[in-house]
């Protein structure tokens, strides 16, 4: 038999299944989100303000974190409600906050080995894009006798780099040097020599973004005092989601991701399954889930407990749908990287056949090709799960639809919304008379933008539909 619910609905129904003795059981709360949600975050974060007035771990670690940022606690509250709404990502990490010298040393150096990873592949991409760029001399006119290395202490080599070859906090070569990048106009040969470089570099997008990128990579270790107050954020946050649980009990409410963490609890892992993940191992035959480019952390971990019994070719499967191109939900947590792994690696235990779908039956032809030649450019020129960079893939239209599909662009220059709407009513009218029995949908960047517009409309007897938007004060 075919269910089909959210993965939030799936996480409720798992949580329900727990008895209401669990002290992860929902017990039917209600589910909060937008002002509501902020309002609990804030709550539990300023709650934690009173182990102020203890002794002991907890006040210790509420007393490091604020005097790290000048007892501003405006500031205090802002930064812990905000890592509340992600708190799925990072409580899997730190767990209760109890970490003693030997695990916090330990810990540390799995961090700076991670940040040491994360820097060195960033600067062997960018060492690897700079010596394939033709450039072969622009090492020399930057006073290098190569280009810099891919080790850690090599950061600020890289860095100088990017200052001298790219505009000031773009991700754009320059067009010309001067003497603020060390080309004097007595050095005439050596600055038309970095000229002729920076044109032949332009539309290396690829490069800028990575040289850019330089501009704000981490130091690949901790001094002391950041990795004391980094240990006084370990101990503190746990806090912080014991104080919000706390509010939850009390109102009755849960956010999703609070659930997706009582679905976790009660899945447990591949390798120990809770009761509630046995069950559905033995109900479960097949799993599709889609718009998958849109799932979180917690909600791919509940899928690795879901399927940690399943092996290759027993007959279950689990069938994922997505496009990471369309990965809107960044605010929902959805981490468009783990798609990307997952595509490569699989899920859990599960590897996965992987199947690119390039048919296009939503637009025609003339859009396909545009959106083939232009987002190219837009979009990361490739992969990228740890910065949850996603390339473009190439589109073909239905054959159906070959043929059709119109893009025009009608520029107006300098900020004149009237003479904007009056071109905007003049295309509208004009697609309205060539095709009487279509509907036509207008977007706008923002609501601001309409007023005019919609005036046009009117007087030139145009009837439109704006729920929500149009209104009587317009």
């Amino acid at each position: 038999r075919m269910r089909i619910q959210t993965l939030d609905s799936l996480n409720r129904t798992i949580s329900h299944a727990q008895p209401l003795s669990s002290p992860d059981s929902s017990s039917r709360q209600r589910i909060v989100t937008d002002a509501d949600l902020n309002a609990v975050h804030e709550a539990a974060a300023a709650a934690t303000l009173d182990w102020l007035a203890e002794s002991g771990p907890a006040a210790d670690a509420t007393r490091d974190v604020l005097t790290h940022i000048d007892n501003n606690t405006w500031a205090y509250v802002a930064y812990l409600a905000a890592m509340l709404k992600t708190r799925d990502q990072w409580l899997p990490f730190i767990g209760s906050g109890s970490i003693d010298e030997a695990e916090a040393q330990a810990l540390r150096a799995r961090f700076e080995d991670s940040l040491a990873f994360a820097v060195r592949d960033h600067l062997e991409r960018l060492r690897d894009r700079a010596a394939a760029s033709g450039c072969d001399e622009l090492p020399a006119l930057l006073g290098e006798q190569a280009w810099p290395g891919t080790s850690t202490d090599d950061i600020g080599r890289w860095q100088g780099v990017a200052e001298i070859l790219l505009l000031k906090g773009k991700a754009q070569f320059r067009k010309r040097v001067n003497k603020a990048q060390g080309f004097p106009t007595t050095e005439r040969a050596r600055k038309e020599a970095m000229t002729g470089a920076l044109a032949t570099l332009a539309p290396d997008r690829e490069l800028a973004a990575l040289l850019h990128g330089t501009r704000s990579l981490p130091p690949a270790r901790y001094t002391d005092e950041q990795w004391s107050v980094l240990l006084a954020l370990f101990r503190l946050l746990p806090l912080a989601v014991s104080e919000l649980k706390r509010l939850f009990a009390a109102q009755g409410m849960a956010d999703h991701i609070e659930v997706a963490l009582q679905a976790g609890a009660a899945l447990g892992s591949a390798d120990e399954p809770g009761d509630v993940a046995l069950l559905l191992d033995y109900k479960l035959s097949h799993v599709l889930v889609d718009e998958m480019q849109d799932t979180s952390s917690a909600q791919y971990r509940m899928l690795e407990a879901l399927t940690g019994g399943w092996t290759q070719g027993d007959g279950r499967t689990l069938f994922c749908v997505g496009d990471p191109m369309q990965s809107i939900y960044r605010f929902r947590n959805a981490e468009v990287g783990q798609f990307l792994l997952a595509r490569q690696f699989g899920i859990g235990r599960m590897q996965l056949d992987s199947l690119l779908l390039r048919r296009n039956f939503r637009s025609g032809g003339g859009l396909v090709a545009w959106f083939n030649e232009v987002f190219p450019s837009i979009l990361a020129a490739s992969n990228d799960p740890m910065r949850g960079a996603v390339a473009y893939s190439s589109a073909v239209p239905a054959e159906q639809l070959a043929g059709l599909g119109n893009i025009e662009v009608h520029p107006v220059f300098g900020v004149d919304p009237e003479a904007e709407a009056a071109i905007g009513c003049r295309q509208v009218s004009r697609i309205l008379d060539a095709s009487p029995g279509d509907e036509l949908a207008i977007l706008v960047r923002a609501r601001t933008q309409l007023p005019a517009l919609l005036a046009a409309l009117r007087r030139a007897g145009i009837e439109y539909t704006a729920v929500e938007i149009d209104k009587l004060t317009d």
